[in-house]
């Protein structure tokens, strides 16, 4: 099959990680009233469309890409610095749109030319002009052993959704746990309850402040308490049962008095156990393990992708968890007073 311009434009367009994992499409809309594609930055009359528009996420400056399916020449620099002037010349209302997604780094955006091919001439001039050049290598003419564009789409969307959901690089993913610690963190400061916490900071070099004590960084393993003790935990993997998923990711409901030995003898533990499993149920959970006082469910992935997504998610988590160890208290009583 060969491939069209568009059609690598297409691919580029949803799946910018090819070109630099932090690189996001940003709420600028272009002429197909699609984010981040055919920007027209024209003035007076004249149209001026970049190919391609993202945000690197690391400093919030716009990344300018121009697409060719042919080997790279220097009119195209010329090109591609063309649309650097005039994002810096643009008109107020532009400007206002740009700056509103961008910031103040709006004016300076990056600069990527992408072709089949450039000459050493070419790159030396791209270079001392701040360009930055992407080949599109190792596929001969842009043949490629997939049945048609959909195909392709196909196997890239997979992939998207697997980056999307914490499955990047060990370089990248100490950043993106801390992110994610943070949310909980957030949640937790205004959940309302004072008696819930959780861990002052993650432990980067130790299983110390983790919930499951047998997992070290870099995965999420965080743990929440409940009047010092633990209630719940939200972790990626423990074992070949709860496996590490592309698709879920784990919670643990504690049952303190069970976890804690707080009962009298072994029917009271039946009797526990059951009247736990019987809430569960009655709040729909699907419990994937019981044992010891911990019960395990999934949670989609997907949570991980939107903080208000994750919040809806984990507030009523939060929520059952401190109900289930009150109602086992309220029914079979505190030991320990």
């Amino acid at each position: 099959m060969n491939l069209l311009e568009k059609d690598i434009e297409d691919i580029i367009y949803n799946s910018p990680w090819l070109l630099d994992e932090r690189y996001v499409i940003p709420k600028i809309k272009g002429s197909r009233d699609e984010f981040g594609r055919q920007i027209n930055i024209g003035r007076n009359g004249l149209n001026r469309y970049i190919d391609l528009l993202f945000k690197d996420t690391r400093d919030n400056r716009p990344v300018i890409v121009e697409l060719k399916k042919e080997s790279l020449i220097r009119e195209n620099i010329a090109q591609i610095l063309e649309y650097r002037a005039l994002v810096v010349s643009m008109d107020d209302e532009n400007k206002i749109k740009w700056q509103n997604e961008f910031g103040q780094n709006y004016y300076c955006p990056k600069l990527i030319l992408v072709g089949t091919s450039a000459s050493e001439e070419v790159k030396i001039s791209a270079n001392l002009s701040g360009v930055e050049i992407r080949s599109l290598v190792g596929i001969e003419d842009l043949e490629v052993n997939f049945r048609d564009i959909n195909d392709i789409n196909d196997k890239l969307n997979n992939w998207n959704r697997f980056l999307n959901t914490g499955n990047r690089t060990l370089e990248d993913r100490d950043e993106w746990i801390e992110e994610i610690y943070d949310w909980i963190k957030d949640i937790v400061d205004e959940y309302g309850n004072e008696e819930v916490t959780t861990i002052n900071k993650l432990c980067t070099t130790s299983s110390r402040n983790a919930w499951i004590t047998d997992i070290v960084f870099p995965f999420i393993n965080i743990p929440l308490y409940y009047k010092d003790r633990c209630l719940c935990g939200l972790y990626e993997y423990y074992d070949e049962e709860i496996s590490f998923s592309d698709e879920y990711i784990y919670f643990d409901f504690a049952v303190q008095s069970i976890r804690y030995n707080e009962y009298e003898n072994d029917e009271v533990l039946e009797e526990m156990e059951n009247k736990v499993n019987e809430l569960l149920i009655n709040k729909e959970y699907n419990i994937l393990n019981f044992e010891d006082g911990i019960a395990t469910v999934k949670i989609s992935r997907s949570i991980l992708n939107d903080y208000n997504e994750f919040k809806d998610v984990l507030i009523p988590l939060i929520d059952d968890a401190v109900y289930i160890n009150d109602e086992i208290i309220e029914i079979f009583g505190d030991i320990e007073e």
